[in-house]
């Protein structure tokens, strides 16, 4: 059987690497996605960064929210407030005696 000689010129793949266009393009992706300031791996960081700030600032908006609750609470009740100043602070009587257990032991 013979054997065609194909010389690396005449070749299909060389063709088309050989294409100024292609080049061009192939230089740009990888320019944009590993060397430019803006760097696909520099956009995925911003946007875990993004995404880990949104779910703080959900968290802040609740406990804004649940800190308001509490304040209207204790703004409209004198109980309440009398038991959120013993609990939190520690405010007692003068005749009375406190004793603060620590639940942490």
């Amino acid at each position: 059987m013979p054997r065609k000689n194909i010389r690396i010129k005449d070749s299909k793949w060389f063709k088309i690497l050989r294409n100024k266009y292609l080049l061009v393009t192939l230089f740009f992706v990888v320019w944009v996605f590993f060397f430019d300031t803006n760097n696909l791996l520099r956009w995925y960081s911003d946007m875990r960064d993004v995404a880990a700030q949104e779910r703080q600032k959900a968290y802040y908006k609740e406990a804004i929210r649940e800190t308001d609750e509490q304040l209207k609470e204790l703004s409209s009740n004198r109980d309440s407030l009398e038991k959120f100043a013993r609990e939190q602070y520690h405010f007692h009587e003068p005749d009375e005696d406190l004793f603060i257990i620590d639940k942490k032991q």
